[in-house]
């Protein structure tokens, strides 16, 4: 409301009210942004990091659910084929941004992960019976029923990228690797609390259920050894494992881990096993 004054226009304490939680209201959303902001540009820290204190191979991988009417971010392709959530995450490690619709995803199980139905012999464990992977159908679909799932309908697309180049908040992170170094990632979040880890391990769907969703819906790292579907479809070695972090967690574990550099270079050095057992140390470290 505006009052005249002495010939002066001024607002009544209402208005000027409203402006105050206007101005309030817009430095939230721009604090809101610059955080958004520094978390993204401090992924590719992050990944050099990891990459760096655990010595990967393989890049870490983002990973976002865009929900229904969500808009789709630059830099993110359509694959021109259908293709398996595990294979997406392998390519996103080869440098590739990628959506996917879990309509359209190649795998059985896969799209279910994501809350997009499956096919009815799916379902029903007549498809993973009849690979010989169980003893009966009735045990295949115990198993893919009980994988961790999203609400259905509640994801449009699911957006894969190298963590380094991800240029949205993620949801999840995966990362391949061996078993010691999945072993100092656990470590890490028992450093503060002394925290032990319970994983639910899932022998289906491992990539997409396990890794992808299991880390968002359960708010903890998830460990998976891979599947028959992404063993046979990616290039997963054998002596590969995978690692799940929900986005939120990355932070801490990675600051931690750069905590754990003396254990983990004294690990590797193996010096209580080669002077326990000298006659295994390699020549080259004896000269």
């Amino acid at each position: 409301m505006i009052q005249q004054t002495s010939g002066r226009t001024t607002a009544t304490h209402s208005e000027n009210s409203f402006d105050e939680s206007q101005r309030k209201n817009i430095s939230f959303e721009i604090s809101k942004s610059k955080a958004l902001a520094r978390e993204i540009m401090n992924y590719a820290d992050s990944a050099k990091k990891l990459i760096e204190v655990l010595g990967l191979e393989t890049p870490p991988v983002a990973v976002k659910f865009l929900k229904p009417g969500d808009a789709m971010p630059d830099g993110f392709t359509t694959p021109v084929r259908r293709m398996r959530f595990c294979q997406a995450v392998m390519e996103a490690s080869w440098g590739k941004m990628l959506s996917i619709s879990p309509i359209e995803m190649a795998c059985g199980p896969g799209p279910g992960s994501f809350g997009a139905p499956v096919k009815e012999k799916v379902s029903k464990g007549e498809v993973h019976h009849a690979f010989g992977l169980f003893n009966s159908v009735e045990a295949a679909a115990r198993c893919l029923n009980a994988n961790t799932k999203m609400l259905p309908g509640s994801v449009a697309n699911v957006l894969v990228a190298p963590l380094d180049k991800c240029p949205i908040l993620a949801d999840t992170i995966i990362m391949r690797l061996n078993a010691e170094q999945a072993m100092w990632i656990c470590q890490s979040r028992a450093f503060s609390e002394g925290k032990h880890l319970t994983f639910e391990l899932e022998t289906e769907a491992s990539i997409c259920s396990a890794m992808g969703v299991g880390p968002y819906v359960k708010n903890e790292l998830q460990l998976g050894l891979g599947c028959y579907g992404s063993r046979s479809n990616t290039d997963l070695k054998p002596g590969d494992v995978l690692i799940g972090i929900p986005a939120g967690m990355l932070e801490p574990v990675v600051e931690v881990l750069e905590k754990l550099k003396k254990p983990i270079t004294d690990s590797r050095s193996k010096k209580g096993y080669y002077e326990a057992y000298p006659e295994k140390k390699p020549t080259s470290l004896t000269q």
